[in-house]
């Protein structure tokens, strides 16, 4: 991390929170808006845990006055390194068979060298079967009380609650999307967005980079169809990087649904996303069989 005085700059918003900072002298950084410093000190000390275990990552930089962040308009601000390079598109994914290898064993070292740390009590701990029983199906039923769906919720609620109890937790980073994982020329640059890191069920990571392709792919009945070869890659590299037990091999299936029940309920609001979400969901459950075969095959 280094001492930064910023000079002469274009911006360019990325989103919400993100800004994109262009230099006159072709520097690029970016700039991101931070509500909870707590959450920040965070995230500091895991970049740290993971850039001492020589994983890639954005970084904070120092700003001129020796800071990490600076106020502005009643929020606080974080200044980081820009990785050069850009994530894998969802299609591209799915047709170039390296990329599913280089995401399984990128997510598998990230995971390893979070398992490592020993501050997680700073973290949210989550309970994957109270945040689908005990929010995401109560707020899917008061828009969505279809017979056919509080039946798959039935039949699946003591196989989810007793693989919960079960499976391995861990630090996870929570929101390992593919647009997170940045690559140039299919190296690495480094993974970024640490802001919603918890402690929940230690798989949860490729099962969230599995549905955030599906979820750009899902309307294309050729490419969804492919979906299910990308998961058992991806998931058989991750096992050869970071061995998975024989429970969380038979667990991919459940914690892909858990994942879809919690975007259904965020999105349960907005009749267009929530529909997708829902379609992915019945989806993936009616595909239960086609999808652990293939992993079973890839993995053992």
């Amino acid at each position: 991390m280094e001492l930064l005085d910023i000079k002469n700059i274009n911006f360019k918003k990325l989103s919400e929170r993100a800004t994109l900072v262009f230099t006159t002298d072709e520097e690029k950084f970016i700039i991101k808006r931070k509500d909870n410093l707590e959450q920040f000190n965070r995230e500091l000390k895991l970049i740290g845990h993971l850039r001492s275990n020589n994983f890639l990552t954005q970084f904070p930089l120092y700003n001129k006055q020796g800071d990490f962040s600076f106020p502005y308009q009643n929020s606080n601000y974080d200044i980081y390194n820009y990785l050069e390079g850009s994530p894998f598109g969802a299609e591209e994914s799915l047709l170039n068979p390296k990329i599913p290898k280089l995401l399984g064993e990128t997510i598998a070292n990230l995971n390893k060298i979070m398992e490592s740390a020993d501050f997680l009590r700073e973290y949210p701990i989550k309970d994957l079967y109270q945040l689908v029983y005990g929010f995401a199906v109560k707020e899917i039923i008061k828009v969505d009380p279809s017979e056919e769906l509080q039946n798959m919720y039935q039949k699946l609620e003591e196989e989810i609650k007793n693989l919960v109890n079960i499976l391995p937790k861990q630090l996870i980073h929570r929101d390992a999307h593919i647009h997170n994982i940045i690559f140039n020329n299919s190296s690495l640059s480094g993974v970024i967005d640490y802001e919603i890191v918890e402690v929940n069920v230690s798989i949860y990571d490729i099962c969230y980079c599995s549905t955030s392709i599906l979820s750009e792919v899902f309307i294309n009945e050729k490419l969804r169809g492919m979906w299910i070869n990308f998961v058992a890659n991806l998931v058989c590299t991750y096992n050869q990087v970071n061995p998975l037990s024989a429970s969380e091999k038979g667990s991919i299936w459940h914690v892909m649904l858990c994942i879809q029940s919690i975007f259904m309920a965020y999105f349960s609001n907005n009749k267009d996303i929530y529909k997708i979400n829902k379609a992915m969901f019945q989806w993936i459950y009616e595909n239960r069989k086609n999808i652990e075969r293939k992993i079973l095959l890839n993995v053992n």
